[in-house]
């Protein structure tokens, strides 16, 4: 077989195992971008939950939380800004991403805040700056409520749960009693739902994107479960938040079409000492789409809060 034929086969075998193989090089990936994050993953256990969790970085903790149908690796972009000032911890909360649950969970904000508390403790987390994407930010507040001493600022990433705010484009949709976009059924409601989340989509390469539709497709019925227990069996964030003292950051991009940024409003009005940032061009996820703008103003919060206390 000559060199040029070798190198054919061996580019049209490449080109099959990309397309119909996704998963070695979606892991592969997906490694590549946690590394550029400066992420390692590790796993911790509590009770029936073998949770996966990504961490990096130095300085003082920072727990960030993901949100609906989504895994830490959202937060791989924007922690490689953090982690110079940071100790970044990210899980994959029970019954999304890797981690591991011997039943199903309990999907209810409540429950899992109380499952993120028993993370934090194995963990031995006494305090943290506690931040939160989408469903992940409804869960913080709800940690922040139920034990505000641990939790020294809220960074709320266009948190759910804000249910006095209008209907977006995609709650319209459920609204109506179509199909939730939530809820991945195929690759289509997969490149849907980036459709509703981004102004402008990052580059996913296709293995990634393939292996990821084929991970939601495999739980579609556990994340409608999921969505109605958060939906329909939880107090609404902007109760959660009222009278909240613990001090917050709310970013929220101008073009969210999955969660209303009139939900910053409302949250801002009801809780004391929250600060908001509204992002122009920039949709539901603006730790990714957005990072270095979203990490900078992070770090301009804390360091103006650390500042205060100094001069206080």
């Amino acid at each position: 077989m000559t060199p040029l034929l070798t190198l054919g086969l061996a580019l049209l075998i490449a080109a099959l195992l990309w397309r119909f193989w996704p998963a070695p090089f979606a892991i592969a990936f997906r490694a590549l971008d946690r590394r550029h994050g400066r992420l390692r993953s590790c796993r911790v256990s509590t009770g029936s939950i073998d949770w996966h969790m990504l961490e990096g970085g130095r300085g003082e903790t920072l727990v960030l939380l993901h949100g609906f149908n989504a895994d830490a690796d959202h937060f791989n972009r924007v922690a490689r800004h953090l982690s110079r000032h940071f100790r970044v911890l990210a899980p994959d909360l029970p019954g999304f991403g890797e981690t591991r649950v011997d039943d199903p969970p309990d999907y209810r904000i409540s429950a899992q805040a109380e499952q993120v508390l028993a993370w934090m403790d194995e963990l031995g987390i006494q305090q943290c700056y506690l931040g939160g994407s989408s469903m992940g930010g409804y869960i913080a507040t709800e940690i922040a409520r139920q034990t505000p001493d641990r939790v020294r600022a809220l960074w709320l990433l266009a948190p759910g749960g804000v249910l006095e705010a209008p209907h977006s484009p995609l709650f319209q949709e459920i609204a109506e009693e179509r199909h939730n976009p939530l809820v991945v059924r195929d690759a289509h409601d997969f490149r849907r739902l980036i459709d509703y989340c981004f102004v402008h989509p990052p580059w996913i390469p296709g293995p990634l994107m393939r292996y990821l539709a084929a991970r939601a497709e495999r739980r579609t019925i556990e994340h409608q479960r999921a969505f109605d227990a958060i939906r329909y069996d939880s107090e609404p964030l902007d109760v959660l938040a009222d009278g909240l003292a613990t001090p917050a950051l709310i970013v929220w991009g101008r073009s969210d079409q999955v969660l209303n940024p009139a939900g910053a409003a409302i949250l801002e009005r009801v809780m004391p000492n929250a600060e908001v940032l509204l992002l122009p061009d920039t949709g539901h996820l603006p730790m990714l789409e957005n990072a270095c703008t979203v990490a900078e103003a992070w770090i301009s919060y804390t360091d103006k809060r650390a500042r205060d206390r100094l001069e206080s």
